[in-house]
C-alpha cells in the first residue's frame, strides 16, 4: 500500500471537475461542504487534489451535481496516461471563466459577439 501523499494528475483532474460542476451550479464551497457534512476547507482540499476523495464521497458529490460518477472521473483510454480537462471543463473551473461565459451569452448582437471572440483570440495568441 502506497503512503505517498503527493497530488497526482488524477487527483487534480477530479478536483477541477468538482470545482467546475460546483461553479456551473453556482454552489459555494461552504454550501457544498454543508451538503456533504464537511468543512469548506475540506472542499478546498478536494478541489486542489490535496485530499483524495473516497468512492462513497464521490458518489455523494455526483448525486448533488445530478451526474454520474464517471462524469467526474477521467476517461480511461489505453495508452493515455495523464488525464486532461477539456477547455470547457477548464473554463468552468474558474470564477473568471464562469463570468466570461455568463457575459458572452448575454451579448445578443452577433457582430459584438464576434468582436469578443476575436479579442480573446488575440489575447491568447491564437
Amino acid at each position: 500500500m502506497s503512503t505517498n501523499k503527493a497530488v497526482t494528475a488524477v487527483d487534480a483532474y477530479i478536483g477541477e471537475k468538482i470545482r467546475g460542476y460546483r461553479n456551473l451550479r453556482n454552489i459555494s464551497q461552504e454550501e457544498l461542504g454543508r451538503m456533504l457534512g464537511v468543512s469548506f476547507q475540506q472542499i478546498q482540499k478536494y478541489e486542489k487534489g490535496a485530499n483524495r476523495i473516497t468512492s462513497s464521497r464521490l458518489q455523494e458529490i455526483a448525486k448533488i451535481f445530478e451526474c454520474d460518477v464517471a462524469d467526474i472521473l477521467p476517461e480511461q483510454k489505453k495508452g493515455k496516461r495523464t488525464p486532461k480537462l477539456s477547455n470547457l471543463d477548464r473554463i468552468a473551473a474558474t470564477r473568471d471563466g464562469m463570468k466570461l461565459i455568463d457575459s458572452f451569452v448575454g451579448i445578443k448582437n452577433e457582430v459584438m459577439r464576434a468582436a469578443v471572440v476575436e479579442l480573446a483570440r488575440r489575447f491568447s495568441g491564437h
